[in-house]
């Protein structure tokens, strides 16, 4: 597909979301980390949020190979990249919560903290790619050496 159309979609989805978010209201919620939210008896009183941090957390995960594919053929700089913003993703939602919500509001902590566990094996795929494509290419066998350094 086209990155145009991964574009849309993620308007679309942050369009959505933010008509959830509206009808939903604001929610008045007590949680010391971000994956108490995924219970049960939480998860059953607040429905739509639910549903709204899912689509923002696909959203922000669309969007961060979306602007990773500028970079062509360097999977393992893709998988620092990408394990440096899950970190930080995570690092952001526990400070937030443990701060009492200051800078965002409790569906977009909750969703930078989901999108960092969908970057995390976004990460590690990365990373994989990279170590085999050295690896496939160390047993390849070259009859140009110029070609052995091109990677």
């Amino acid at each position: 597909m086209k990155k145009e159309y991964f574009i849309f979609i993620i308007a679309g989805l942050v369009l959505f979301q933010y008509i959830l978010d509206t009808v939903s209201g604001p929610i008045g919620l007590n949680i010391k980390n971000p994956f108490m939210f995924l219970q049960f008896d939480i998860i059953s009183i607040y429905p739509l949020t639910a549903v709204s941090i899912g689509v923002k957390a696909i959203a922000l995960l669309i969007f961060v190979p979306l602007a990773l594919s500028v970079i062509k053929k360097q999977h393992v700089l893709k998988g620092i990249i990408v394990f440096v913003l899950a970190a930080v993703f995570e690092l952001y939602a526990i400070q937030q919560l443990a701060t009492g919500f200051l800078i965002t509001s409790i569906p977009w902590t909750l969703s930078f903290a989901y999108t960092g566990v969908g970057l995390l094996i976004l990460s590690i795929s990365y990373l994989m790619m990279g170590f085999f494509k050295r690896i496939s290419s160390l047993f390849s066998q070259t009859d140009n050496p110029e070609e052995e350094f091109n990677f």
